[in-house]
This record gives C-alpha cells, sequence and structure tokens, in this order.
C-alpha cells in the first residue's frame, strides 16, 4: 500500500512532510523538562527553610557586631591581628617594610 503510481504530482510549494516531523520528540522533551523543573521550584518553595539560613543570619549577626564593636573602640583598630605580627618587620619575609 505505497503511494499511487497513477496519482498527479503534488503542487509546487506544497508540504508533502509535516512542518514537525522529528521535532515532536525534542518539543515533548523540552515540555518534561520545563514541567520537572516547576515542580522542583514550587516543592522547594512550600517547604520551610532548614536551619542552615538562621546559622547563615547568626553568622552575619554576629559578624555585624564584631564590626561595629571594633569602629567604636579606638584602640582595636590599633593593634595588629596575630597573623600579622612578624618577626621580620611590617614587609614580612622579604625584608622592605611598607610605607605608611
Amino acid at each position: 500500500m505505497g503511494p499511487d503510481p497513477n496519482a498527479p504530482p503534488p503542487p509546487p510549494g506544497s508540504l508533502t512532510v509535516p512542518p514537525l516531523h522529528g521535532w515532536v520528540v525534542l518539543l515533548v522533551l523540552l515540555g518534561l523538562v520545563i514541567v520537572v523543573a516547576v515542580c522542583f521550584l514550587l516543592i522547594g518553595a512550600s517547604t520551610p527553610s532548614d536551619s542552615r539560613s538562621a546559622e547563615w543570619r547568626s553568622w552575619l549577626d554576629a559578624r555585624s557586631r564584631a564590626g561595629s564593636i571594633a569602629d567604636s573602640d579606638p584602640a582595636a583598630t590599633r593593634s595588629a591581628p596575630p597573623g600579622d605580627r612578624s618577626p621580620h618587620g611590617a614587609g614580612g619575609r622579604s625584608g622592605t617594610p611598607i610605607r605608611r
């Protein structure tokens, strides 16, 4: 049951192949990926946040408080951090001091 050999040829410019031939599978896969992504986002938005955000917020609050203490205490800004106290001077091991 192939094409009729006595049928006239199609007129020029007529489509003999459907326009979405071969693309249907890709469109279905793309649709599935979009559906899965939307479900993932909806589930993530509907569940309560875990304790990591609370830990992160407390760390940020502690960091902000530490910065405000250093700003209000002039003696805290004069002393160097423990890592900067080198026997080789302010320039470190290179021997060239940093000019201030």
